[in-house]
């Protein structure tokens, strides 16, 4: 398959020849933006590409070597022109990329990720891409945030070339005003050179009196100010200047100054052109006449130079607003309640947070340990680095070395690659370990001395690596009573346990399920697209009423299901999957389960909901909605009551 055609578009090399950046040296603010994408996504490799005609050049990379690749299909010069995004989930499986260089090559490329970097008027530079070296699934809320990624890097490349035209324009200025110079020495020798000059000067210069009227102006402020050859003289240059109270005071202060005898120098003003009442802004220099009957005035026009700034501090803005949206997808440092055991703990992440000390996060499953993580690390000095998590009860125990440690090539059998371990990726940063109470014992040796010398060594390698790297643990044990088991080193357990938090179970955090509850529902409801606006009264009477023993977790997935069984815009909450007391239904005419007999043997509360239902339907002609319907006579929503129904096999004989 050839390569696309838009890769030759002329408007599309002009385009990139403007931003200047294929072959350019690397921008720190763009490897950050690399490494916050590779952090966020868990990948080794992330690069920024710009493909030209010919190459991929990669101007900014981290996890590879390589600086530039030819044009095949495949991954970049495939992917560059993709508006939706494009990822493959394994290379060795799709027809184009099994044949590029980077899968067939050394770097063995198995998956690849990338969203297109598009300028404002519509042609891609290249790609943000995410590498691997083994396969990975992307699902489209991870291309969505990747797009995310890839607006801030080509806000920075706006950015960098909006600089550059700044800089061009106070070069600019700079020799307009050292011409401007050279004029008025020359001016000084000769009245005659100097007539010709004024005319002539590509800066504007004009002669006023002390009132500000025009005895004589030349054609570059003419130009500039929208004059007529006659209104060059008896034009009143006040009212020219916009009126507002800052340009006003501005103006003010300079004409006291001209009226002592000093010179104004650098005065910035907001005009409006005469012809057309454009708005324009000029920089100001005047000087009064040895005779004090005028001024000699010159300025140049600033327009294009102060919009260039306007346009950078917006993009600056949405740079900062781009990095917040992030932030805000993963609650950094947003902790939802107000319960006194809520904020005695939050206190003490407040007081932590700003040292190096090491943090044991202590709770149950399902508490928020992690976001209590991330407060942390947000709110300390290390905030602008990695934070980077191992859960350690997820890894077997033949790899959670290599995974905290790293390893070199040919380790153990399978090592094909050096690879970093956790700790390095986290240096200048922080090290969550989550579930550290499932470390192996002979790991924990290795811990210890990280933990105390800020150094190990890889596995397979006699090279010490030094770090400086912050761990934050957290475990659901209780890791004093593994240590009298044996089963955790006391010494790595009065190490970890330097500053201990304990995280309170949602049971112990009286009030904020109404807090959460709001909080999950607003987001629920937009994610599924579902129209609730609020809580009904008995669904927050079973939501307070459960133990909750999965704790925030548990009532996080409790709302997500029942904003997808809700009909209407009031959430219901269907009690039958949980240990929830419901309120007590009207008493039927008719009870199934009082005309039966009592037995020997008791009825399962299964058999016994079972009978109650089809007493019920009976009552009502087996109708389900309405006011007359078994739902309402129940007390539970028509589509929960479909569900029992069906689940307990109750058919109308």
């Amino acid at each position: 398959m050839p390569l696309p055609s838009s890769l030759s578009d002329p408007n599309r090399l002009e385009v990139l020849s403007r931003y200047n950046i294929a072959g350019a040296d690397s921008e720190p603010r763009i490897d950050r933006i690399i490494e916050l994408a590779t952090s966020y996504f868990k990948v080794p490799i992330g690069i920024v590409s710009i493909v030209d005609q010919e190459r991929s050049w990669f101007v900014s990379r981290k996890g590879i070597s390589l600086t530039q690749v030819p044009n095949e299909p495949g991954l970049c010069a495939t992917a560059f022109d993709h508006q939706g995004g494009y990822f493959i989930p394994d290379t060795l499986n799709d027809k184009l990329a099994r044949h590029h260089s980077l899968v067939t090559g050394d770097q063995r490329i198995r998956f690849y990720a990338a969203a297109p970097l598009p300028t404002p008027d519509g042609y891609s530079l290249g790609t943000l891409c995410l590498l691997d070296r083994e396969p990975r699934t992307f699902g489209e809320n991870d291309m969505k945030q990747l797009t995310s990624f890839s607006k801030l890097v080509i806000s920075e490349l706006e950015f960098r070339i909006n600089s550059r035209k700044i800089q061009e324009l106070e070069e600019r200025q700079k020799r307009l005003v050292n011409r401007l110079q050279e004029a008025r020495d020359a001016a000084e020798e000769s009245e005659e050179r100097f007539r010709d000059l004024f005319d002539e000067a590509p800066i504007a210069y004009v002669h006023e009196d002390l009132e500000s009227r025009f005895i004589r102006a030349n054609r570059a402020a003419q130009r500039i100010l929208g004059l007529s050859p006659d209104e060059a003289v008896g034009t009143i240059g006040k009212t020219l200047v916009a009126n507002t109270t800052e340009n006003q005071a501005r103006l003010q202060s300079a004409f006291e100054s001209i009226g002592k005898g000093t010179d104004t120098s650098g005065v910035v003003l907001e005009m409006r052109r005469k012809d057309n009442g454009e708005q324009i802004w000029i920089e100001w220099w005047s000087k009064p006449d040895p005779s004090g009957e005028f001024t000699r005035t010159m300025f140049i026009d600033v327009t294009e130079r102060l919009r260039m700034q306007k346009a950078n501090e917006r993009l600056e803005a949405e740079n900062q607003y781009l990095q917040e949206e992030i932030r805000r997808e993963h609650n950094f440092g947003e902790v939802v309640g107000r319960s006194q055991s809520l904020c005695d703990a939050l206190q003490q992440v407040e007081r932590v947070a700003p040292t190096d000390s090491t943090v044991l996060l202590e709770g149950e499953t399902g508490t928020g340990k992690e976001l209590v993580a991330r407060a942390i690390h947000q709110h300390s000095s290390r905030a602008n680095h990695a934070l980077v998590k191992v859960n350690c009860g997820a890894i077997s125990a033949g790899l959670v070395e290599s995974e905290l440690f790293g390893h070199v090539k040919g380790a153990f059998t399978g090592a094909v690659n050096n690879r970093d371990g956790r700790f390095k990726v986290a240096d200048k940063g922080t090290l969550f370990l989550d579930e550290v109470g499932e470390l192996p014992l002979d790991t924990q040796v290795k811990l210890l001395r990280v933990l105390q010398e800020q150094e190990f060594e890889p596995i397979g390698s006699s090279a010490t690596i030094k770090v400086d790297v912050r761990v934050i643990a957290a475990t659901n044990r209780d890791l004093a009573e593994e240590v009298r088991k044996g089963k955790f080193r006391q010494d790595l357990y009065y190490r970890l346990n330097v500053f201990p938090i304990r995280i309170p179970s949602l049971r112990e955090r009286e009030g904020d399920i109404p807090l959460l509850t709001r909080f999950f529902l607003e987001k629920l409801a937009k994610r599924l697209n579902q129209p609730i606006k609020r809580v009904s009264r008995e669904a927050m009477r079973q939501l307070e009423s459960y133990d909750w023993p999965g704790n925030i977790r548990e009532l996080q997935n409790v709302l997500e299901r029942a904003v997808i069984l809700t009909l209407g815009s009031e959430l219901q909450i269907d009690p039958s999957p949980l240990d929830i007391p419901e309120t007590s239904p009207q008493k039927p005419a008719i009870s199934a389960v009082e005309s039966e007999p009592l037995r020997e043997k008791p009825e399962t509360l299964k058999e016994m909901e079972r009978k109650h239902i089809e007493a019920t339907l009976v009552q009502t002609g087996w109708r389900i909605e309405g006011e007359k319907g078994a739902a309402k006579a129940l007390g539970i929503n028509p589509s929960t009551l479909r569900s029992r129904i069906a689940k307990l096999g109750i058919k109308r004989s």
